[in-house]
């Protein structure tokens, strides 16, 4: 991801918290409560793509000790303000290796994320690679119409200036198991009119 992407998401971070209440945007509220039954205080959370920290934070409650990556300064610098997280870096997720090592994490988020990126294979070999044989992946994607998921594995379109990309559920299949996760859970919600898929799936490697 570029630059100016970033540089895109800088310009409306002061306002993102309030955008989300606005939109009732409850993804985090749904991945966590996938995850809350497997979540055990004093493990080890990273957060792909933390932003301003809405995800992470429900995490941080339930006494996880939060890690977070984001490529947007702007949104770093909200989510340092909260006093959420041991530890916060700047990194494009599509720039590897990312800077912890393997097997440093119990469990990854990635929420409102994936639906700015078509490929994502890069991202779940990277995240087998930090996870604890075992450990959980919650993440969200934008669902394809079923005429798109038949036809392609993402689609992409432009939405206020954002490319936005939508998976097909077997694409999405497909990564988990070439990159040796299973999938525990998985639920359809709607942010407004678009319809999202929470996934909760586990490391098996």
């Amino acid at each position: 991801m570029s630059a100016d992407l970033a540089a895109s998401h800088d310009a409306y971070a002061a306002e993102y918290d309030d955008q989300v209440r606005a939109y009732d945007a409850y993804l985090a509220e749904v991945l966590f409560g996938l995850a809350y039954e497997a979540v055990q205080p004093g493990r080890r959370l990273i957060d792909l793509g933390i932003g301003s920290g809405l995800s992470a934070a429900l995490f941080a409650k339930a006494g996880v000790d939060i890690y977070g990556m984001d490529f947007s300064p702007a949104m770093l610098e909200l989510c340092r303000a909260k006093g959420l997280a041991i530890d916060l870096r700047q990194q494009d997720l599509l720039e590897t290796p990312w800077p912890y090592p393997d097997q440093f994490f119990d469990y990854a988020v990635c929420c409102g994320v994936f639906h700015f990126i078509g490929e994502l294979g890069t991202i779940f070999a990277e995240t087998g690679r930090l996870l604890q044989p075992g450990g959980l992946l919650a993440f969200t994607t934008k669902a394809p119409s079923r005429a798109l998921a038949a036809a392609r594995p993402f689609d992409r379109q432009t939405s206020d200036g954002f490319d936005v990309f939508s998976h097909a559920p077997a694409y999405l299949t497909a990564l988990l198991d070439r990159y040796g996760f299973s999938r525990d859970k998985a639920l359809r919600c709607f942010v407004g009119d678009d319809l999202f898929w929470t996934w909760l799936v586990r490391n098996v490697r």
